[in-house]
């Protein structure tokens, strides 16, 4: 993620907490996105487009004045290609402020409901978070479990084990 979403996002954020419009914020970022199609996408990114025109059309629909606005700022400072990265930081805003922590965990079968459990609770307690829990099932993985979350990634597959291995073996 860029440092300029990062930015955005912030903004976006501390202003729409500021109006009590974080959820309004978010549910009209998150239909504007599933709106665009590759055609209006195209539209937006085109350099040769009028900023005036792209303006219009954010103008014709129906969205909350403060999302509105932003969109406006990101047309003025040609920043409609991060829109994506920025909703994804909006959102971890979001989560970190209810202290909630989404955790994807990658693993060869599906994990039963014990196990998906005892993991929520290992990491509620480790991170004083409230924890949701993704299951995602990966053929390739050999054994282990896969953490993302934060942004960052926990690898404690056989296939990680193996491949800094071989990387070790190979030098």
């Amino acid at each position: 993620m860029s440092a300029v979403s990062e930015q955005y996002a912030v903004a976006l954020f501390a202003l729409a907490r500021e109006k009590k419009q974080i959820d309004e914020v978010e549910d009209a970022f998150s239909s504007f996105l599933d709106a665009l199609g590759e055609e209006e996408r195209t539209f937006f990114l085109h350099p040769r487009m009028k900023k005036a025109d792209k303006k219009d059309i954010v103008k014709a629909s129906s969205l909350p004045e403060l999302f509105r606005d932003f969109l406006f700022v990101t047309i003025d400072n040609s920043r409609f290609d991060e829109l994506e990265n920025i909703f994804k930081r909006y959102r971890q805003l979001k989560a970190n402020m209810h202290k909630i922590l989404h955790v994807k965990v990658y693993s060869k079968k599906p994990l039963d409901d014990q196990r998906i459990k005892t993991l929520k609770q290992e990491y509620e307690n480790r991170y004083n978070r409230q924890v949701t829990l993704e299951n995602h099932v990966d053929k390739d993985i050999v054994g282990g479990l896969r953490f993302e979350f934060d942004g960052k990634v926990v690898d404690d597959t056989i296939n990680h084990v193996l491949n800094q291995l071989k990387s070790r073996l190979t030098k």
